[in-house]
């Protein structure tokens, strides 16, 4: 039952708030008069946020793979999980900020260019959830968008996730990364079964009228 109740926005203002709090629950542990100490909130609230875009990134192969109420109620509120992650992202993009403004530019600029890639396009699918701004792009430009935007923010901390690996070994790191790859795995799958399932029904369907439609039948 509580599916069928908390969903669109009252499913996005729960998960903003749980969000929100999780990142909160960091900020004692954080130093911000320290350049290491303010890395440690910014990598947190990435953390905090992601499980709403692995959900986003998720829902549909899942609703393909496994079809039931379940992935169906995923499916339908993915756009709202998608603006959650964007909100917990907005804190992620505050603290980066402050981090500029307070401590220079110590980061090195490919990883500074991959972080303002990543929020040009959180803005432009945030904005483009909206349908004031959607249509103002035809439907395949709407979904070329959100499609490159969606493996781009797959890959932004699978990329970062996998850089802080190598020259530091953690676990926990290491999980966060198994789970990432494993959501690409399975929209890898998910796409190969709408792919090729509907090349079987044809072949079937033809082999069927062929022999439906042969002299000897």
């Amino acid at each position: 039952m509580a599916r069928r109740t908390i969903e669109s926005w009252r499913l996005f203002w729960v998960l903003a708030i749980a969000i929100s709090t999780a990142i909160c629950l960091g900020l004692p542990y954080a130093d911000f008069h320290t350049a290491r100490g303010t890395e440690f909130i910014i990598l947190h609230s990435v953390l905090c946020a992601l499980p709403c875009l692995l959900i986003a990134f998720t829902a549909s192969s899942l609703a393909t793979l496994w079809p039931s109420r379940s992935t169906r109620w995923l499916l339908a509120n993915r756009r709202y999980f998608g603006l959650a992650f964007a909100s917990g992202m907005s804190w992620h993009f505050a603290f980066v900020g402050y981090y500029l403004i307070l401590f220079g530019n110590p980061i090195n600029n490919r990883d500074l260019t991959l972080d303002l890639i990543g929020l040009c396009f959180l803005l432009a699918m945030t904005l483009t959830s909206f349908r004031r701004f959607a249509r103002r792009l035809n439907l395949a430009d709407w979904r070329r968008l959100h499609k490159m935007g969606i493996y781009t923010l797959w890959f932004l901390p699978t990329f970062f996730y996998v850089d802080d690996l190598r020259n530091n070994w953690d676990p926990f790191l290491f999980g966060v990364l198994i789970v990432l790859f494993a959501t690409l795995i399975l929209r890898g799958i998910a796409w190969a079964k709408k792919s090729v399932l509907p090349k079987q029904i044809s072949w079937r369907s033809s082999k069927k009228a062929g022999v439906l439609s042969s002299p000897k039948s």
